[in-house]
């Protein structure tokens, strides 16, 4: 259960701030994209990528019922990933549409 309301708690974040971030939504959802998502940490633990890209799955679903994009099928979207230190712990999610996935 708590797996279950943590999964919710992070596709509604993602849906609010689609609708107040002043980004908002485009006019259609993109039916192909590109999205590029880099963690930032403050230290230098060794992650595994892989893992980190499973704690993102909530965030895309999120995307997906914010209607960002129309939904999250290997034919329809790719990713990129990048794992950056810094100075503050972050994560950005950047979603291009494109016109093919390569």
């Amino acid at each position: 259960m708590e797996l279950y309301k943590a999964k919710h708690a992070a596709k509604m974040e993602t849906y609010l701030r689609v609708y107040s971030d002043g980004h908002g939504r485009p006019p259609t959802p993109y039916s192909l994209a590109h999205i590029t998502i880099t963690w930032i940490a403050k230290d230098r633990r060794r992650r595994d990528i892989d893992n980190l890209f499973a704690s993102m799955k909530a965030y895309i679903d999120g995307l997906v019922y914010s209607q960002v994009i129309l939904d999250d099928s290997a034919d329809r979207i790719s990713y990129t990933l990048i794992y950056e230190h810094g100075d503050e712990d972050d994560t950005i999610i950047q979603i291009d549409p494109v016109e093919y996935l390569v």
